[in-house]
């Protein structure tokens, strides 16, 4: 997959479009999993690092593993778990 990633660049007229062509395609492809491990993992209220309750519009799906991404284990963390914001369950 590198080698014609690699040739792609160094065909293009324009690199960094077709980086950027790249990025978009990798990025939708990570969403569908993260729609489908929304399905598979409904948010039950609660912030999962810390056991307390936590609001719908501040919870995060966070991968436990980030190079599986949301094809493996996921939780729902509120922003301060997730290394995202300063909002946080009260515990975090």
């Amino acid at each position: 997959m590198l080698d014609s990633i690699e040739t792609a660049f160094k065909k293009a007229n324009m690199p960094a479009a077709v980086a950027k062509r790249i990025t978009v395609v990798a990025v939708r492809y990570r969403n569908k999993g993260k729609a489908a491990a929304i399905r598979r993992h409904p948010f039950r209220g609660i912030c999962e690092a810390s056991g307390r309750h936590l609001k719908k519009e501040d919870a995060h799906l966070d991968e436990l593993n980030s190079e599986k991404g949301y094809d493996e284990k996921v939780r729902w963390v509120c922003p301060k778990a997730n290394n995202s914001g300063r909002r946080s369950c009260g515990k975090c």
